[in-house]
């Protein structure tokens, strides 16, 4: 993903929020269809379904500064709060920055002029990483998942001694990070399983 021209728009992308979305949109369809049920109820029968009458009564007992409609105030106007914030804080910044060559750099065939941003997604990195592992010597296969900060490589390998092994994977999983860009580059860790 990348990004030329002069506005200074961080390139950053939000994360979708979609499961804390379903969650909050299926409590309050539930909310809604039992509103529905109870006006329904109440309509048609002119009288309060039996679930409601107890929370009906007492609230036409309670007066408005009883402390339990304090603390029920209290709790609505945070979870409202809440569900405000998650809608308009934005969220952590996930993608991983690369470093381009500066047009000054004379050896540098693919120099960018400008302002420009170029950012990698963890699962790009991640997928990088796991394809650097399978061209070196002795890995059968290998997956890689990786944060902000970090890249953790798992190697299987029909090796028993895997103590080289584990330093060239370290190695070439560092440089090839190094060579496209990243910076800062994630830490690497490895992993080896060996398979008898």
């Amino acid at each position: 993903m990348s990004r030329q021209g002069a506005p200074p728009v961080a390139l950053r992308q939000r994360p979708s929020r979609s499961v804390p979305a379903v969650i909050c949109a299926a409590v309050l369809l539930a909310l809604g269809v039992v509103l529905v049920w109870v006006a329904l109820v109440r309509l048609t029968s002119g009288s309060w379904p039996e679930p409601v009458k107890a929370p009906l009564t007492w609230l036409a007992g309670v007066s408005w500064d009883e402390p339990g409609i304090w603390v029920l105030g209290s709790v609505t106007a945070a979870v409202g709060l809440i569900l405000l914030l998650a809608g308009i804080v934005p969220g952590r910044y996930h993608d991983l920055g690369v470093r381009l060559p500066a047009a000054q750099e004379p050896d540098s065939e693919h120099a960018v002029e400008g302002d420009a941003a170029v950012v990698m997604s963890r699962r790009a990195v991640a997928q990088l990483a796991a394809a650097t592992c399978e061209h070196i010597d002795g890995v059968s296969s290998a997956s890689a998942t990786a944060t902000d900060k970090e890249v953790r490589v798992s190697v299987n390998t029909a090796l028993h001694d895997t103590r080289d092994l584990h330093r060239w994977v370290g190695d070439g999983v560092r440089s090839r990070l190094v060579a496209s860009g990243l910076d800062p580059a994630p830490r690497v860790k490895v992993y080896i399983r060996s398979r008898d």
